[in-house]
């Protein structure tokens, strides 16, 4: 506690104590209250346009990476496109390896039969 507080003068009235007297005393012009409001909005308005400041940067990093993700999801989708030609029957029967096979004349085929399903 502030030893001030506690400390009574004599000339003082005694319920008075010496900081409500400089709280009293404390006065400030109109010159000082308006300089105070100047610098408060000046304040305001730095701390204002820093963060649009930082906004518009965090926007425009974040629309570099939904560009970047466009392309790339778009160059995915080309490389899905060709593993599939790859994978197709036209690609693998005009391949050079299958016309170098020796085609089958007389084919037999093993037929296995499930009764299960057959009526009686």
């Amino acid at each position: 506690m502030n030893a001030n507080v506690l400390t009574l003068k004599k000339w003082h009235i005694w319920f008075f104590s010496e900081r409500q007297a400089a709280r009293e005393n404390f006065r400030l012009s109109f010159t000082q209250t308006y300089i105070l409001a100047i610098v408060m909005i000046a304040a305001l308005g730095i701390y204002y346009v820093w963060m649009l400041n930082q906004n518009a940067t965090r926007g425009y990093n974040i629309r570099t990476l939904q560009v970047q993700y466009r392309n790339l999801s778009f160059q995915e989708n080309l490389l899905d496109i060709r593993i599939a030609e790859w994978r197709s029957i036209d690609t693998i029967i005009r391949s050079p390896v299958v016309s170098t096979m020796q085609n089958v004349d007389n084919s037999t085929f093993l037929v296995v039969e499930d009764n299960t399903f057959q009526k009686n």
